[in-house]
């Protein structure tokens, strides 16, 4: 019987040929490490601005649900709708409203939603109710509401400058609980009133002109709320002025919410 021998032939790798691959490896390492970064920019931009719709979507919920339950009554209850057609615009309204954890014991509450701070980026909401200070004095929330005549409220027009003092003050003053910050970065809000005009044939839904609507609550109401994330409002507010209309253009989400309050008060042109 014949045995043979097997040789095992080993390679040895030259210099070149390790350099070579560790050439490779390199390039892979890298373009791995490209993909997984740019998949960790995807993935925070995407939960960047699901954070944005969300916030967007709780400041809506909270405008639009307490539009709904305004009240008016016969004889005037104030009804303001300052700056319309701006990014500015400040409303104040009265509603009767059940939600938790608003100030005061009675279900009607004056209600105004603005912005303020340095760069107007914050939407705050200040309430007008029947607790502490707000149910004393010359100015009471009580003296509001028709028949005017009681304190410093004489009349339905002097009614509507008071409560837009008020309010507004409750907005400047951070010591005041009845006001709250419900959104930051904000760069633009819009309460756009659309009223009913009447023609031979029928109705039209149109938006009055003017800088401020103080009738009754007109038959619709649209909200256009305009944000950013912080990071891109924090590189924006910090631009030159010639240059923060096109990043805010190209940054902007902007959310519109219709609010239907109808034709409860007849309010027409």
């Amino acid at each position: 019987m014949k045995y043979q021998n097997k040789k095992q032939i080993f390679h040895i790798f030259t210099l070149v040929e390790l350099l070579v691959a560790m050439s490779v490896f390199s390039i892979l390492l890298v373009l791995m490490l490209q993909f997984f970064s740019g998949a960790q920019k995807m993935w925070t931009g995407m939960e960047e601005k699901n954070n944005l719709y969300a916030d967007a979507r709780v400041a809506m919920d909270l405008m639009s649900t307490l539009l709904q339950s305004t009240y008016y009554s016969a004889g005037g209850t104030p009804f303001i709708i300052e700056n319309p057609n701006t990014d500015n615009s400040k409303i104040y309204f009265a509603a009767q409203s059940k939600m938790d954890n608003l100030p005061g014991t009675k279900d009607i509450r004056f209600i105004s939603f603005q912005r303020t701070g340095t760069h107007n980026e914050k939407l705050v909401m200040a309430i007008f109710a029947d607790n502490g200070t707000d149910d004393s004095g010359p100015t009471a929330y009580s003296y509001f509401f028709p028949p005017y005549g009681e304190g410093a409220v004489t009349s339905y027009e002097v009614a509507k400058n008071l409560l837009v003092t008020k309010l507004d003050n409750k907005v400047s003053t951070t010591q005041d609980d009845n006001s709250a910050i419900v959104l930051n970065n904000v760069t633009g809000l819009r309460f756009i009133p659309f009223a009913r005009m009447t023609t031979g044939g029928g109705s039209e839904i149109i938006a009055p002109s003017g800088n401020k609507y103080d009738r009754k609550p007109p038959y619709l109401i649209e909200i256009q709320l305009s944000l950013m994330d912080k990071k891109n409002f924090d590189t924006w507010s910090n631009l030159p002025t010639a240059q923060q209309d096109a990043f805010r253009q190209q940054h902007e989400r902007t959310f519109t919410r219709a609010v239907f309050l109808g034709g409860r008060w007849a309010e027409t042109l």
